[in-house]
């Protein structure tokens, strides 16, 4: 799409214009805007004329915007001729592959993610890895307690799908009595997202909650009823206070797409009164009731979870990237190194597998601190490395263990572990880290390091093979699920409600639901064996528990929980139309055809919008109440410059407008009948008709634009650079594949990350033929 063309294009132009007028006439009229070969001039058009529209659209714009003052002193043939040339000259892709070299990759840092994952593999990768179980709830036991002795008996297993009981002054189970009793709940928490939790147990007997412990080692000095060391509880409410409800909470950082080894223990004696609630609150949400699909009967091993807080990555290019190097991200570093140091020193006996009294225990942590380094760097230490991380540390007066905290702390300080890319080599390891940088948002597993160390990590055949055993991991899931957050507005910090008397029932845990509708709606296609991105934008149906299926009014799907629920095909179109986003982009008692319409031109349709010269608030009560949404948006935004951008931004949210602010379809807006048709212009130069959300979802799979704009997304939060690094047919030649895979989204995800592995990698087997 044309960035922008606002020069005082052809003014006062007059007469027929020949075949070779359009060189002259932009040099004469274009270039002191827009640079002698469209690359911008400052304090004028200081971005390039470059885009995506084919030459159809260029020409229809120009016809019908510029001049950006004067657009009736170009007729079509003109605008023609004109869009010609900058097409051939340097707007076209072709055009600027043949001009110049792609952009070299941006040098970068881990990013705050990048390091923190990192951090957990790297320390997690000595001892026991477990991936997150299925959320299918937690194993409870039930004990019939005698006194003191909590577990006398154990009467009864099963498989709880939350923590939220009220047994009144009655018994849990047949066996136990009323007036005491225990249960211990084991698993798995599995955290859908990164960031800081709340938890909150609320009782008025005894409970207590254990996450992302070790537990066999305990880290304590309490004991349990047996008389063995027990780890140190996250929330500790074991006093009952027999009457009174009370609420204990604490708060922890935990990243997302793990699961993390949790325990809840809880017992009544002699209250009058059972009940108990384990609840949490999200990053981003209120607090509701821990259940599934988060809680599963796995077990999980320790995750070394860093939880400094780190300045903010730079987004401006609408995805994170790890290119701003500033006093405190350093600082920030350093504490988060001292924080990961502590934690290998706290945990050294099981991360080294060393007594304290081992006779060789200088020499085997010496060892642990070089295969750490090595893990870290992500390539074999060089003797000059050898020397520098792991002999130096453990000069001086220091103790065996302090000597491993400066080692780890000097490691994670390292450029070679903060900048992936410093020392320049282009090599197998370059490829592991790559891949692991790409898919997993950390470092090569073993599996890859010997593949780099054999040498067989340069052919497209070798690459591609790895990046689709590792796109199948869970760590490839949550940095995914990392890209569709951000896609679909569920990174969105402020809370989403809506005015209660207009719209009552929609409350917190109703847009919890949702949140987690929208999420498991993306994980089931995403993850299915056909990973149809159509689906995503076509489906015809919503996943629906009774709260919300009773909210918008459809049948109550059998069986609780979360069930597709089949709407008229006519009224969904996938994630376009689900209730969370058109919620999440409307007012709190109005529709936003506008945040609508730049939504799907940006993220669903691959637009690229300029910002708006001036930034206007819709101000509902200055408008006739008579008028419809699309009426009071069509008079917003009538004059020319605003059209420039909302001639395809309104269309769009005209789309939606049977959608009311909660999501729910309608036919009328205040008394009249709603009109979602409009007439929609195309990168690809055709008018095409929109008669409500079908025709937009069906647009978006058929577009070459449309689909390139979804791969582009995709591969700038996957490999946080400039696509046309890797050349300026990098995405059409993506997209040619993905078409070819029947729209496979996992496929494309691998396929990304094999060509970026590969960005100036010799084949020496290549070379041999």
């Amino acid at each position: 799409m044309i960035r922008r063309l606002s020069c005082h294009l052809l003014l006062g132009l007059t007469g027929v214009l020949s075949a070779q007028d359009g060189p002259a006439i932009y040099a004469e009229h274009c270039a002191s805007c827009h640079g002698k070969n469209g690359e911008g001039v400052e304090d004028e058009v200081d971005e390039p004329l470059i885009g995506e529209r084919s030459l159809a659209s260029l020409s229809r714009y120009i016809d019908k915007r510029m001049p950006e003052d004067h657009p009736e002193l170009l007729d079509a043939e003109q605008s023609q001729r004109v869009a010609e040339y900058i097409y051939g000259a340097f707007y076209s892709p072709e055009a600027r592959a043949r001009n110049s070299p792609p952009p070299k990759a941006a040098f970068a840092r881990l990013t705050n993610r990048q390091f923190r994952e990192s951090v957990a593999d790297l320390i997690g990768s000595f001892g026991e890895t477990t991936a997150p179980g299925e959320g299918t709830g937690l194993k409870g036991q039930y004990f019939q307690s005698d006194g003191m002795n909590k577990k006398a008996r154990k009467v009864m297993d099963r498989q709880d799908a939350r923590i939220s009981f009220d047994f009144g002054e009655g018994s849990p189970a047949d066996g136990i009595t009323a007036d005491q009793f225990s249960i211990a709940w084991d698993g798995s928490l599995i955290a859908p997202e990164t960031g800081w939790y709340e938890f909150r147990i609320r009782t008025p007997n005894g409970a207590r909650l254990y996450l992302n412990r070790d537990r066999q080692a305990g880290d304590g000095n309490h004991r349990d009823d047996s008389g063995a060391k027990r780890q140190v509880a996250l929330i500790d409410s074991w006093v009952s206070s027999g009457t009174d409800v009370r609420e204990s909470a604490a708060r922890v950082y935990l990243l997302g797409g793990r699961g993390y080894a949790m325990r809840f223990d809880y017992f009544k004696y002699q209250d009058k009164k059972g009940m108990v609630s384990l609840e949490w609150k999200l990053p981003r949400g209120g607090w509701t009731v821990v259940s599934t699909p988060y809680l599963s009967p796995a077990g999980a091993a320790h995750v070394p979870v860093i939880s400094t807080t780190f300045p903010a990555d730079d987004a401006s290019e609408g995805y994170e990237r790890g290119t701003g190097i500033s006093k405190d991200w350093h600082e920030a570093t350093t504490a988060a190194a001292i924080e990961a140091a502590n934690q290998v020193t706290d945990r050294l006996e099981i991360l080294a597998n060393v007594r304290m009294d081992a006779e060789d225990r200088v020499a085997k942590l010496k060892q642990w601190v070089a295969t750490f380094a090595e893990r870290a760097f992500r390539r074999p230490l060089t003797d000059e490395l050898r020397q520098i991380y792991v002999e130096r540390p453990f000069t001086g007066d220091l103790t065996p263990d302090q000597s491993v905290k400066r080692a780890v702390i000097l490691v994670l300080k390292s450029p070679r572990f903060l900048y992936p890319e410093v020392g320049g080599e282009h090599d197998d390891f370059t490829v592991a880290n790559r891949l692991a940088l790409g898919l997993w948002d950390s470092l090569p597993d073993q599996t890859l390091l010997d593949l780099a160390k054999a040498g067989q990590l340069h052919t497209p055949e070798q690459v591609a093979a790895q990046a689709r055993r590792m796109a199948s991991d869970a760590r490839a899931r949550a940095k995914l699920g990392e890209f569709f957050q951000r896609w679909l507005k569920l990174d969105v910090e402020s809370e989403l409600s809506k005015d209660p008397a207009a719209f009552p029932g929609f409350d917190a845990p109703l847009v919890a639901d949702l949140r987690r509708s929208l999420e498991l709606f993306v994980e089931g296609v995403v993850w299915s064996d056909k990973s149809d991105y159509r689906e995503l934008i076509e489906a015809d149906y919503l996943l629906f528990n009774d709260r919300l299926a009773e909210f918008y009014g459809m049948p109550v799907p059998d069986g609780g929980g979360f069930k597709p629920v089949k709407f008229d095909p006519s009224e969904r179109a996938g994630v376009l139309t689900h209730p969370y986003l058109l919620a999440r982009l409307a007012h709190p008692n109005i529709t936003s055809p506008i945040h609508r319409g730049v939504f799907l031109s940006r993220n669903v349709l691959g637009g690229i919008l300029k910002p708006p010269p001036e930034a206007i608030a819709f101000e509902d009560h200055k408008f006739d109440p008579k008028l419809t949404m699309r009426e009071k948006v069509a008079e917003m935004t009538r004059n020319a410059s605003c059209m420039t951008c909302h001639e395809t931004i309104n269309p769009l949210g005209f789309s939606l407008e049977n959608f009311d602010p909660v999501g729910r379809f309608r036919t009328l807006d205040g008394g009249k009948p709603i009109n979602p048709a409009s007439e929609f212009p195309t990168t690809e130069g055709e008018i095409l008709h929109l008669a409500g959300p079908r025709d937009v979802a069906a647009y978006a799979v058929r577009s070459d634009t449309a689909r390139q704009g979804f791969i582009r997304q995709l591969f700038q939060s996957t490999i946080k650079q400039n696509p046309a690094v890797y050349g300026y047919d990098a995405v059409r030649k993506l997209d040619a594949s993905f078409t070819a895979s029947g729209y496979h989204v996992r496929n494309l995800f691998a396929e990304i990350n094999t060509v970026a592995a590969l960005q100036g990698i010799p084949n020496p087997d290549q070379a041999k033929r």
